[in-house]
């Protein structure tokens, strides 16, 4: 598997970027503010989540392009107060 790796929820603004098989961050955008979490999957279920994402397990995930990713964020950035 080749990293970065990037993710979108399905019917959320919820974006994923995939750093390792043990390393995400985490887009979240809530009305007019967003915020970023890195995670080091140092637990069982973050690692699950992980491959989840990577196998895109239940369909609930959308594939994403660096840049459409990088699109997505710049407009995010721009009209949007991280928290």
């Amino acid at each position: 598997m080749q990293y970065p790796q990037y993710r979108k929820y399905k019917g959320l603004e919820t974006y994923f970027i995939l750093l390792s098989a043990d390393e995400f961050e985490e887009i979240k955008v809530v009305g007019t503010k967003y915020m970023v979490s890195k995670v080091k999957a140092e637990q069982f279920p973050e690692r699950l989540l992980i491959q989840d994402m990577l196998n895109n397990e239940g369909e609930r995930w959308d594939v994403l392009q660096k840049e459409e990713l990088h699109k997505i964020l710049t407009k995010i950035k721009e009209t949007k107060t991280l928290i």
